[in-house]
Formats: structure tokens, C-alpha cells, sequence
């Protein structure tokens, strides 16, 4: 029944609740400090006061992620949905959540507080381009959508016609299709959205993946900054809580290693992707305009009235500015294995403004207004957005080359004898997307669900790039027992590895002696879609923790074979592997 709540509360999550249950459960906002985690009442005091004060967007609104307010909003959401005590109280915080805060902030919120909860970590969310689908499709696909008609999806028959006085005296009704009316298909009905290439970009579930992952950055650089403010005292014209100078050096040190490693290491992965796609393709990713989205709180789309030369001057000047923070704060770091994290870190915590203010210059200052670099799961459809994220990634590159991993851990390094990799082969496969949330709500929501009633599902058809199975054998020879860092790597012959698709990475634990390694890698399954996941009573497959997603592993092949080389990495821990993926 715990899954089924949550089924229930994202379907047609874009339109008023309509579900009886929840609608009572969501009536009230739970203001109880009792029903909350200990020690938790002064930071849910706090988004309780913003409830009150009306400042979180309402349903229907016009919701970016580039507002002021926006990370401070995501925050009091997941608080008030992830500090909830008990199933209970969730239940009542999610219901009125879903009834009265704008549907892309509450989704947003809810999908890091499922997982979170201990108790809701065994649950399965559909993707969230199947819960919100208006954010990754295409007006065209939107619009053939909300144009199918009821009676197409499910039987005629479960209509019941009127009785008249005549039927009623002849006894019981007896409804039979017409001899020339064939039953209703079971095939899904479908919405061709197929491209002639399958760009990494414009994929679905990498999009899908990639706003969780923003959203991640958001909450923890929030957080970071509200508890360095709960500490902050006056302090001669300082705002810090500094007792001397040893405070002082302790509390820059602490705050430059904060960083994301999850938003790095997809960064660099899906700029490595394109740059390989580009080389396979003969096309230039920066170049790829996708048609605007529909979702825009009802106001028409605009974009950017700048060419292409004030957009690159306008992107250099953005970079030069964070070029200019890191060198700063690089000039008082005596250890320079530790440059790319403090690039990381500033990056990190720069990444929201610097979005900000590109939107802000390159939309002409337009305030509410929906524009290119503000629709919130839609970045990386954006040719600016996917230009700004290489000139991140080159940023990044720049530095990696002095955090090399460290050879004082051991005397002596293991010996690598031996690769062996199985035949790597990358194919486009037909994907389908349900789009259950686009289907009149009257037929899908009332006291009771209705979605047994559906014969056929509505589904938008793509292509989407996928590998199959294949293995990586490794002999080593150990001069002891050690524990090292594994990462092997995809690059173009005589590139660095700095540039390179990580295509492998764990920590491994050797004996004494030979080693033999074995790691399969196998073809990327579909997750159960939105209708699957209702009819199904429970979802027997385990649940996948939020990751890039495993279709892109292996970067896009060619018919004649990529030439590429593999590099194979053995090295002691750094400081950045307890972040690695």
C-alpha cells in the first residue's frame, strides 16, 4: 500500500488532486512538533513560517530553477517532506505538499526524500520524465498527447449506456459489441518521436538524471551555507566565528573541501560522451537546438535575442570570473594535490550564481518570464547550458593534473600482467515512454482509480543508445595484501586520460600473490514504467540508487569500430574516493 501512495500522489501530478483519500489526508498543514524528527522543529519552524507567509510557488505558477529563492524553497520542501517522524506524518506532508506547492518543486523534493527515509527507501518512483513528462518533450508530442480521446484507450463496452422504461421491463440488460465493431487493440497507441541520430543530450533518462543531480547540488550547497551562517559571530569587522588564527586557517580548509564529487564526475562523463559522439556523428553537440518545451506556465516561450558571438563573450567573461576565484584561493594553498578540489569546491558553490547570471544577461534581464536557461529539467537540451558545462569541464581539466593519487600509501605498486576485454558493441534500441499523466485526469482519477479500465497505453516511441553485455578480465600480481583504487578508462589513442569516459570504478582488495579479476558489465535494462509499476503488486526488481544512467557506459561506436585505447588505473586512495562512482 506504501508504493500504491505514492503511484496515487504523482499521477496527473501537473493537475489538482482529484483522489478523495489524500485529498482528507493533505487537508491540513501539519504544524505538530511532535510529528517531526527530534531536534528537527527550529529548520521546519522555519518552512512552516514561509507556508504562512505565502512564498512557496503555487500549482500553476511559474516555477524556475534560477530564482533567488529557489534553493532555499527546495530545501524547507525536503525538510518539511524528509523530517517527517513516521509514515504517518509523511503521508500528511506529502498529500498537502502535492495539493498546494508548485508540482515541479514538490516532485523535486519528494524524489530526494524517498530516498532518504529509511522508511521509504525500499519504494520505487517512476522516472520523472514519465511523472512530468510536459518538461522533456517537445510541444509536438504534448500537444498529439492531450488530443487522443478516451474511447481510444479503453473498451466501449465499459461504458454503460442509459436504460430506458422498455429494457427495464424486459428484464436484465444484456450489452454486447456490435457484430462489425472489432475488440479494442492491446497494442499501445503511439506518438513517433524518433530522431535520425539518438543524441546524448537529448536522452530522456539522462536529463531525467541530471536534474536530480542538480537538485543534489542545490540542497547541499544550501545547507552548507545555513550551518556556516548558524555559527557566524561578530568578530571586529568580520562576520566569523574565529577564537585566532589557527580557527581561521581550520575553518578556510574545511570550507574549500566542501565539494560534489557526483556533479564532477557526470560532468565529465557526458562531456566525454559528446566529444566522442561529435567525432562518430561528424556534428557539433553545441550546435543541436532542440525544439522549446511546452512547459511554460502558460506564457509564451522566448529566447535569446543575442547571436552567437555575444553569447561565447558573454560565457568567456563567466568563466574568467571563476577562473579568477580559483587562482585566489589556489595562491594560499601550500599543498597543490588539493587544486582540483578547491576548483570543485568554488565551483560548487558558484554553480546556481553563475547560472543565474548568464540567464539574467543572456535573456535581457526579464524577470518571470520563462527563457532559455530556466526550465527546470531542460539544461542539457540547451545548446548555451551545454557550452557553459565545457567550458566547467575544460576549468577542471586544467587542474586535474596535480591531484595525482599517492604513492606513499605503499613501498611497492602491483604489476598489471595481464587485460583481457571482451567485444564492445553499442546499438540504438527502440525505447517507449508512457505517458499515462497526459491522459484526461477524469478517466484516471476519482474516488477510486481507474486505470484497470485502460486496454492500451499511450506511449512516445525514441531511440536510445544502449551496449551489449560484455567483460573485463584483469590478472595482477600483489606484492601484499592492499586495498587500492580501480578506474579504467576510454580514450581517443594518444589522449590523456584527463579527457577520457570513465567506463570503470571501485575499490579493490588484493591478496598477496596473483589475482584474477573478472567484471561484467551487461545491457542496460528498461525500468518499469509508470502504468507497470501500478499493475504490478509489488516491484520484484531491486531498486537502482540514482546514477548516469547505465545505457550510456560504453561512448557511441561506428559500423567499421572506433578505434580507442584503455587505460587501466591502480592507485592508492585520495582524498577525492570517497566520492567516486
Amino acid at each position: 500500500m506504501r508504493q500504491r501512495f505514492l503511484l496515487n500522489l504523482l499521477l496527473q501530478v501537473h493537475k489538482p488532486l482529484l483522489h478523495e483519500e489524500l485529498i482528507e489526508m493533505g487537508s491540513q498543514l501539519n504544524e505538530d512538533p511532535r510529528e517531526y524528527e527530534e531536534g528537527s522543529w527550529p529548520k521546519v519552524k522555519e518552512f512552516l513560517e514561509s507556508v504562512h507567509g505565502n512564498k512557496i510557488p503555487r500549482p500553476f505558477a511559474i516555477f524556475s530553477q534560477l530564482d533567488e529563492e529557489m534553493p532555499q524553497l527546495l530545501l524547507g520542501v525536503y525538510r518539511f517532506l524528509s523530517l517527517a517522524k513516521d509514515w504517518s506524518s509523511f503521508q500528511r506532508n506529502a498529500c498537502f505538499a502535492r495539493i498546494h506547492f508548485h508540482p515541479v518543486l514538490f516532485v523535486n523534493a519528494l524524489q530526494m526524500a524517498v530516498s532518504d527515509r529509511k522508511d521509504t527507501q525500499d519504494l520505487r518512483l517512476p522516472a520523472m520524465f514519465e511523472v512530468l513528462p510536459q518538461l522533456y518533450f517537445e510541444r509536438e508530442v504534448i500537444l498529439a498527447a492531450q488530443e487522443i480521446a478516451w474511447h481510444q484507450l479503453t473498451p466501449v463496452r465499459l461504458v454503460t449506456p442509459k436504460r430506458r422504461w422498455k429494457d427495464i421491463l424486459l428484464g436484465p440488460a444484456r450489452i454486447s459489441l456490435p457484430p462489425n465493431e472489432e475488440a479494442l487493440s492491446r497494442d499501445p497507441l503511439v506518438i513517433d518521436n524518433s530522431r535520425q541520430v539518438a543524441h546524448v543530450s537529448l536522452d530522456l533518462e539522462l536529463n531525467s538524471y541530471w536534474n536530480s543531480l542538480i537538485n543534489r547540488l542545490v540542497l547541499s550547497t544550501e545547507e552548507e551555507k545555513q550551518r556556516a551562517s548558524d555559527n557566524i559571530i561578530i568578530d571586529g569587522d568580520r562576520l566569523v566565528a574565529f577564537r585566532g588564527p589557527q580557527d581561521e586557517e581550520d575553518f578556510r580548509r574545511t570550507l574549500v573541501m566542501e565539494t560534489n564529487p557526483h556533479f564532477f564526475y557526470s560532468l565529465r562523463q557526458f562531456m566525454s560522451a559528446l566529444s566522442l559522439e561529435d567525432l562518430v556523428t561528424g556534428q557539433k553537440s553545441m550546435e543541436i537546438i532542440d525544439p522549446p518545451l511546452v512547459t511554460t506556465g502558460g506564457v509564451p516561450y522566448k529566447p535569446t535575442d543575442l547571436d552567437i558571438e555575444a553569447i561565447e563573450r558573454i560565457l568567456d567573461l563567466t568563466m574568467q570570473d571563476l577562473k579568477n576565484q580559483i587562482e585566489s584561493a589556489i595562491k594560499w594553498n601550500d599543498n597543490e594535490s588539493e587544486n582540483v578540489i578547491i576548483a570543485n569546491s568554488i565551483i560548487s558553490n558558484n554553480y546556481l550564481h553563475t547560472c543565474r547570471q548568464l540567464g539574467l544577461a543572456i535573456n535581457g534581464y526579464r524577470i518571470n518570464e520563462p527563457s532559455m536557461l530556466s526550465l527546470a529539467t531542460a539544461n542539457l537540451r540547451d545548446p548555451i547550458y551545454r557550452s557553459l558545462l565545457n567550458r566547467l569541464n575544460q576549468l577542471l581539466v586544467s587542474h586535474e593534473e596535480n591531484n595525482m593519487p599517492s604513492e606513499k600509501v605503499y613501498d611497492s605498486y602491483p604489476e598489471i600482467t595481464e587485460v583481457e576485454v571482451g567485444y564492445l558493441s553499442t546499438f540504438e534500441e527502440t525505447f517507449d515512454t508512457d505517458l499515462i499523466n497526459l491522459i484526461d485526469q477524469q478517466l484516471l482519477q476519482s474516488r477510486r482509480n481507474n486505470l484497470q479500465f485502460l486496454r492500451r497505453r499511450l506511449v512516445a516511441r525514441q531511440r536510445r543508445l544502449n551496449h551489449d553485455p560484455f567483460d573485463i578480465k584483469l590478472d595482477i600480481i600483489s606484492p601484499s595484501a592492499m586495498t587500492l583504487h580501480l578506474v579504467i578508462y576510454l580514450t581517443l589513442p594518444d589522449e590523456s586520460r584527463e579527457s577520457a569516459f570513465q567506463l570503470h570504478s571501485s575499490l579493490c582488495s588484493l591478496k598477496k600473490g596473483f589475482n584474477k579479476i573478472h567484471l561484467h558489465f551487461p545491457m542496460a535494462l528498461k525500468e518499469l514504467s509508470l502504468s507497470e509499476l501500478y499493475e504490478a503488486e509489488y516491484p520484484k526488481t531491486q531498486k537502482n540508487k540514482e546514477r548516469f544512467p547505465p545505457h550510456l557506459q560504453l561512448p557511441r561506436g561506428t559500423t567499421e569500430g572506433l578505434p580507442l585505447q584503455m587505460i587501466v588505473e591502480l592507485a592508492g586512495r585520495t582524498s577525492m574516493d570517497d566520492g567516486k562512482l
